[in-house]
């Protein structure tokens, strides 16, 4: 049992030290020397737990998403927030930058956009989300629409798929299709 639970600290402290080094450093620039050396773990006994460097680029990577998610669900479940400012909060991109900064963020979506499994690992993550979003919503009287929670969820889906830069340069209009539909807001008179 004790061998177990020094084998997890390890493991822990290797994982930490990549993220440290990852983060300030950048990926690329990070060796599995550099991760050894802040770990205080050998650089052979890291291969014990880990096969290579890209192992634990997708455990951070994972790891970062995970966190800049469950912020993200915090958001939806704070009373002081109108659904809409819910929304805004929820930005992925937003969060990852003002927690870890501009530079790791450019590091870890240049990584990501050449990794399938942690591109299919943030797409099952984001349509987990639109659920969660929808409920609030709902709960917040802000969506009345009769169509279900699934097909609102495959429809916010489908709206950010769509090309990133496309889709950043007229966020205030999807955004408005989004809220009011084609029929637009109309004011009571």
């Amino acid at each position: 049992m004790r061998r177990e639970i020094k084998k997890e600290l390890n493991r822990k402290k290797i994982i930490e030290a990549a993220k440290t080094l990852f983060l300030n450093k950048g990926i690329d620039a990070t060796n599995v020397r550099d991760i050894s050396a802040v770990s205080g773990i050998s650089y052979v006994t890291m291969y014990k737990y880990f096969s290579d460097k890209n192992e634990l680029v997708q455990i951070v990577c994972q790891e970062i998403i995970d966190e800049v998610i469950t912020y993200a669900y915090s958001q939806l479940h704070n009373e002081k927030l109108t659904f809409f400012e819910k929304l805004h909060r929820l930005s992925f991109e937003e969060n990852f930058k003002k927690k870890y900064g501009p530079n790791a963020f450019i590091d870890f979506s240049t990584y990501i956009s050449h990794d399938e499994e942690l591109k299919n690992y943030i797409t099952k993550k984001i349509d987990n989300s639109w659920m969660k979003i929808v409920e609030a919503g709902r709960q917040d009287n802000f969506i009345h629409s009769s169509a279900s929670n699934e097909q609102i969820c495959k429809f916010l889906s489908l709206i950010f798929k769509l090309d990133h830069d496309e889709f950043k340069k007229n966020i205030n209009e999807y955004g408005e299709l989004f809220l009011y539909g084609l029929a637009g807001y109309h004011k009571n008179k």
